[in-house]
């Protein structure tokens, strides 16, 4: 054994940790377990640097969520994975979209509601926002736990460019009547009462400033920030993480930012094509298992008649004297 001096230079010190490992696309067939995994309530979103899946839960975590990213970030790749995935559960999804063109591929869908021009946005939000004050009377009167109250299949607004279209709607709503309850009375209701009714917003912003989005009240409400090719401003506005992340280059990679912390994400990645065969596929196995339900329950009373039969046949012997 050598007989050397006894030095503490590296006491203390931890094994360097090894490179995170994010692949180049995670795509549907690669991600396509965990999303039959998922919970109704989690949609993925991706998986982080050691391959572990990244999801939000809509009633445990967050009701809603921010994704703001520069233009050509993957904004609305984001919101179709969210949105596909919603709609294969069964969910509704409304598509408020005043680009008119982000989502062709849920129209006529099973499940999905589109508003593309501004007097139909405006209304889908006040429908909604009717909706949500007619679900909370249901969770008031139910006798039983909040989120097991009867109110209805969830409903996720995906709310695309929400910082031009509000300026918008404010716009218009000058034009209505001062008592006259508007799109931006909705968004409000939608916003701070939206949990217990399992109805949530997906928005997206290339500039989330307060004001863009409708006041400061209605941003805090999106405890979830997904952030893409942000900029330090940016991170500093909308995060409460300290220091600063540096923003990911690689194509379709993100921060997941919420309670304080920040986890680097590879985005989920879903052509138009595979988000609607997603949602037909399940909309498909449902309707067939929905269908074959008369047919077992006929075959189940038929086993019973049966056994009725074969009952009754044996007392009957047995009264006879011949069992």
């Amino acid at each position: 054994m050598l007989n050397l001096p006894t030095t503490s230079t590296y006491t203390g010190l931890a094994t360097p940790a090894a490179p995170n490992s994010f692949p180049e696309l995670f795509g549907y067939h690669q991600a396509r377990p965990l999303i039959a995994d998922a919970l109704e309530s989690a949609p993925l979103l991706g998986i982080d640097g050691e391959g572990e899946p990244v999801a939000i839960d809509l009633d445990s975590d967050s009701p809603h969520v921010l994704i703001s990213a520069a233009s050509g970030g993957g904004k609305s790749v984001i919101l179709r994975s969210i949105a596909a995935q919603a709609l294969a559960a069964g969910n509704k999804v409304a598509f408020l979209d005043v680009k008119r063109h982000s989502h062709r591929w849920a129209k006529n869908l099973p499940g999905a509601d589109y508003a593309s021009t501004l007097p139909e946005i405006g209304d889908a939000l006040v429908a909604l926002g009717m909706e949500v004050h007619r679900r909370n009377e249901i969770v008031d009167s139910f006798p039983g736990p909040v989120e097991e109250a009867p109110v209805g299949e969830r409903i996720i607004v995906v709310f695309e460019e929400m910082n031009a279209t509000m300026g918008q709607l404010q716009a218009l709503g000058r034009k209505l009547p001062r008592d006259k309850y508007d799109a931006i009375d909705a968004l409000g209701d939608i916003m701070f009462m939206g949990r217990a009714a399992k109805m949530h917003v997906v928005a997206v912003a290339q500039y989330a400033t307060a004001a863009a989005l409708g006041g400061g009240d209605i941003r805090e409400n999106f405890s979830t920030r997904i952030l893409i090719r942000y900029s330090d401003r940016a991170w500093k506005m909308l995060t409460d993480v300290w220091p600063p992340q540096p923003s990911p280059e690689e194509p379709g990679r993100g921060m997941v930012c919420r309670a304080g912390k920040a986890r680097e994400t590879q985005f989920l990645y879903l052509s138009e094509e595979e988000a609607a065969t997603l949602v037909r596929e399940a909309h498909r196995a449902r309707n067939g298992a929905d269908a074959a339900e008369p047919a077992r329950r006929d075959r189940r009373q038929a086993r019973q008649e049966a056994f009725r039969r074969t009952l009754e046949g044996r007392m009957a012997l047995h009264r006879q004297g011949r069992l």
